[in-house]
């Protein structure tokens, strides 16, 4: 299964891209918002998303409300 992890903290990122791997996910990162919304609205989106709260563009809180 594909993961999206939205974080612009880059060592906070990767712990998560490594524990994601580690668990068997395919992981796709963004550091950004405005980078994760592109990923999710992608033709083979990621059906898993992990948002950070607080980041540039778009915030974890804007991206739910477009997704719903």
């Amino acid at each position: 299964m594909r993961v999206l992890i939205a974080e612009d903290d880059p060592i906070s990122r990767r712990m998560l891209e490594a524990f994601m791997v580690k668990w068997g996910y395919e992981v796709v990162s963004a550091s950004e918002g405005q980078q994760a919304w592109g990923v999710l609205q992608g033709h083979d989106a990621p059906r898993l998303a992990i948002l950070d709260w607080m980041m540039p563009g778009k915030n974890g809180i804007e991206i739910c409300r477009c997704i719903r």
